[in-house]
């Protein structure tokens, strides 16, 4: 029999981000990598321990509980399937690439971005278009042809098995009590029946203990029609929502399918889900109308043409779930990019900042809104990188460079699937050259101008990954990100100072999600926290690189639920 139990969350407490203490959150990933293939974040409450359920007030059987769980987990389906979810996924291949490190190291990379869609009871995604062929050159940095991988294929780790998890076609065991995060859980095992000749999850499953929501899945599928495209993975939900614990990160990992005996790494990539709110996804522009209220954006330029094109640009964004909220994020930003202003005894009225959710590394600008990703967020290493990266687009702004084909694209209806063929911020070679010039010296008389080594430093590690990570490396929206946006830094930093990259207090850039979380339904984002932990050897410097996940599970609380309750 299963015993219920009546667990108390413990409160949680948001936690905020300062950049000044950015310096060696790679460990926190290393460590995180390492605890990911432990099954439990705390030991398990002894397997004796009986409770009254919280609800009933009633003992229930495993039979009932795994019934429940079932019933949830289809109901959840139903749910999701009313809502059009943006679904990102990043691959990384791995391959002997001895002229940058001994061993094992990634030399190629793919990515796929669409939107989720279990309509009809069918598990697919829907491509946002990019008509560009960009991704072809790239295959030349694959030590063997391209795999076959298709967003579909890492798309079904989001359900342990779309349409067919119920008892006619799995068996369940219970294995113990664990506790993630701050959720107890039942880990259960699970493996498909004889009987079930179409597809079948092999693994492990999660279960908490209050409504039996399905938190955490590991394993992989066997027998199905994907089976060669069907890998090992880790997926893990969030309490988001009410009672739903929703799709949010998918870890996968694979060895080389024809020679699985050394079993050396083929690959790794990250899945993630976000914007199931996108029809609440409303800018406080287009809440002021709806009031009659003033307008809450700034005003962003005395030309009228231009504040209509950048904050439709900005609204376009947000309602299709690739721009973050406003929100204190943005402020960090802003308070680096005005520090630069301020040294350097300038005003700009209206200036902003916002991220992108997509994990490509990627900077551009439009009007006097300057937008960073996510993905470049993610790994870089400090405070100052930050701001040399930030006094080349401030340079464009103060320059007044603005891209000319992105005007009548915003005037115009288009779908969200086309954004990235509609909008358009490329600089030129000469406006490029022209903001370099005018970055360094902006970034020379601001309060960073002493730590042009850290900089140079992320630009060395940066360049190493060019033929390794050329998708990463890509701007969907703006000019690739590479070596131009801290041009110089070699040369102002002095070439001795940037020579010795083994020193373990030294590090060049973090592994990919190391800084940003993304709430999968309202898609703000904050900045982690963490304690700095030790390197204890160069090896665990992962730069750009993949890595687990292992999110810190909890339960909404009262009032968390009661607004998600009013959307």
């Amino acid at each position: 029999m299963l015993d219920t139990i009546e667990a108390t969350p413990r409160m949680f407490t948001s936690k905020t981000f300062s950049w000044a203490r950015w310096t060696v959150l790679a460990t926190l990933l290393i460590g995180l990598s390492t605890g990911e293939r432990s099954s439990a974040a705390t030991a398990p409450p002894p397997a004796s321990e009986t409770a009254l359920a919280p609800s009933t007030n009633q003992r229930i059987g495993f039979d009932e509980f795994v019934d429940l769980a079932v019933r949830q987990e289809h109901d959840l389906t139903d749910f999701i399937g009313k809502l059009s979810p943006i679904i990102e996924t990043y691959i990384q291949e791995e391959g002997s690439q001895y002229r940058f490190q001994q061993g094992i190291i990634p030399n190629g990379d793919d990515y796929f971005l669409g939107r989720l869609n279990l309509s009809d009871q069918t598990l697919s995604t829907e491509p946002f278009a990019d008509e560009e062929t960009w991704y072809r050159g790239a295959e030349k940095y694959f030590v063997q042809d391209p795999a076959p991988f298709t967003q579909a294929a890492f798309a079904q780790a989001l359900f342990p098995d779309f349409g067919h998890f119920d008892r006619q076609n799995y068996t369940f065991e219970f294995v113990r009590w664990e506790v993630l995060g701050e959720v107890r859980c039942a880990a259960i095992d699970v493996k498909p029946n004889r009987n079930h000749k179409n597809r079948g999850f092999l693994g492990r499953i999660w279960v908490e203990d209050r409504n039996q929501g399905i938190v955490r899945f590991q394993g992989t599928f066997t027998s199905n029609r994907l089976a060669k495209r069907a890998f090992h993975f880790d997926s893990w939900r969030l309490n988001t929502m009410a009672n739903w614990w929703m799709p949010a990160y998918v870890y996968t990992e694979e060895t080389k399918p024809f020679d699985v005996s050394n079993h050396k790494p083929w690959f790794k990539a990250q899945t993630r889900v976000w914007g199931y709110d996108l029809r609440n996804a409303v800018t406080p522009m287009e809440k002021a109308k709806e009031t009659n209220a003033p307008e809450d954006f700034p005003i962003l330029s005395p030309d009228k043409e231009t504040d209509s094109l950048e904050n439709t640009v900005v609204r376009k964004s947000e309602a299709a779930g690739l721009m973050a909220p406003d929100g204190g994020v943005n402020r960090i930003l802003e308070v680096v990019a005005n520090n630069i202003l301020i040294t350097n005894n300038l005003d700009l009225a209206g200036l902003r900042c916002r991220v992108l959710l997509t994990t490509p590394l990627e900077t551009f600008v439009v009007g006097r809104t300057i937008v960073v990703s996510r993905g470049l967020l993610d790994v870089l290493p400090d405070e100052a990188t930050l701001a040399a990266v930030l006094a080349h687009e401030l340079a464009h702004v103060i320059l007044g460079h603005a891209p000319d084909s992105t005007a009548f694209a915003v005037s115009s209806s288009f779908p969200d699937s086309q954004v990235f063929g509609a909008l358009d911020f490329h600089f030129n070679r000469t406006q490029e050259a022209e903001a370099t010039r005018k970055g360094i010296e902006l970034f020379s008389k601001s309060p960073y101008k002493d730590q042009y080594a850290t900089a140079a430093l992320f630009l060395k590690a940066m360049e190493a990954s060019t033929g390794r990570f050329p998708i990463l490396l890509h701007g969907r929206f703006g000019n690739d990100f590479g070596s131009s946006r801290l041009a110089g830094v070699n040369r102002k930093a002095g070439t001795s100072k940037v020579s010795k990259t083994d020193r373990l207090d030294q590090i060049p850039a973090l592994p990919i999600g190391s800084r940003v979380v993304v709430d999968p339904w309202s898609d703000r984002i904050e900045m982690l926290k963490s304690r700095p932990v030790r390197l204890l050897s160069k090896s665990e410097k992962i730069p750009f690189e993949v890595t687990p996940f292992y999110p810190h599970l909890r339960r909404l609380d009262a009032l968390d639920k009661t607004r998600s309750e009013r959307r």
